[in-house]
């Protein structure tokens, strides 16, 4: 396989438009409720299957028909989902309440993302990727910090490149949480809002200076309208955005990682995967839900070589 993806799998439950939650008897018509897949994790093993990639998930499915239904979805796309751990209980879930201007409020129920431990997860399977990604960080209890570095480590003993998103961490810990992945860890590709929390900084260029600093070889900070912003030891640099229309942002963080892994893969220059990155973000925020918009690697070169060329600035 190219990747091996291990994190985060849940159910996003949208409905699409709200505009207002009134907590009395009261019954408002939206145009759409709907279920798709999700999570950090399965979005990437989503993404990279579409964009052409050979891909394995590892985590924990559910014991009920989410479960089921995730599941289904994975072996549908073309995922290896032969290393899940099967659990007895509830799968996560998130309902995501979306706006008629894409701004989103989200509830989430931890499910099975609370069980995942590094126990679930075979080490052989590093002996047949190339990259391993770890996405949903802050949401997987058992595994963050320790759990996770331990992987990491295993895989560099492997020569296997190791990547890494967060997301919200209800517990406020942030950085004393994954500090002992910094070491192990090539990518780094956190938005800006997690990013400040974690560092403690606004500034992004501080906010990457804190991270190589405690090890990280490469960092990639989503910066959301503002585009992104790349550093490692040797470069640094800012990459505009492409100029689309917004239906809503969900799963476009997962893009990009899924994107900027997809370039390293190909061979890529940095610029050239954060750029490859940059068009599939652009692609997911064109269509409601976490992939949906997500398209192949053609269909993305193309775009990429019809649109003007992105800025990248220093």
């Amino acid at each position: 396989m190219d990747i091996l993806c291990v994190g985060e799998i849940l159910a996003d439950v949208i409905v699409h438009p709200v505009e207002d939650i009134r907590f009395k008897d009261d019954c408002s018509l939206v145009s759409d409720i709907m279920i798709r897949p999700g999570g950090d994790s399965f979005n990437n093993a989503l993404d990279l299957v579409r964009l052409g990639n050979q891909v394995c998930y590892a985590g924990r499915i559910g014991g009920d028909a989410v479960g089921t239904y995730l599941y289904n979805e994975g072996i549908a796309a073309g995922i290896d989902m032969s290393h899940v751990v099967h659990s007895p209980n509830p799968h996560t879930k998130m309902n995501i309440l979306i706006n008629d201007k894409g701004e989103r409020s989200f509830l989430y129920y931890p499910g099975t993302s609370a069980e995942l431990c590094i126990d679930d997860i075979d080490f052989s399977l590093l002996d047949d990727c190339r990259i391993v990604t770890v996405g949903g960080t802050f949401h997987l209890p058992r595994l963050d910090g320790k759990g996770t570095a331990a992987l990491f480590k295993e895989a560099k003993k492997r020569d296997v490149i190791t990547a890494m998103d967060v997301t919200k961490d209800f517990s406020g810990r942030w950085n004393s949480v994954i500090e002992p992945c910094y070491p192990y860890l090539d990518h780094f590709l956190p938005s800006i809002e997690q990013a400040s929390l974690i560092a403690r900084s606004s500034d992004e260029k501080e906010i990457a200076d804190f991270f190589l600093s405690r090890g990280v070889k490469n960092v990639t900070i989503k910066l959301g309208e503002r585009g992104s912003y790349f550093k490692n030891a040797s470069t640094a640099f800012y990459c505009g955005c492409y100029q689309v229309p917004v239906v809503e942002t969900t799963g476009a963080g997962d893009a990009f990682v899924s994107g900027f892994l997809t370039g390293l893969l190909k061979g890529f220059s940095y610029e050239g995967c954060v750029r490859f990155a940059t068009a599939c973000s652009a692609h997911v925020i064109q269509a409601v839900g976490a992939t949906t918009g997500m398209k192949d690697l053609e269909t993305i070169a193309a775009f990429i070589k019809e649109q003007p060329p992105l800025s990248i600035t220093t």
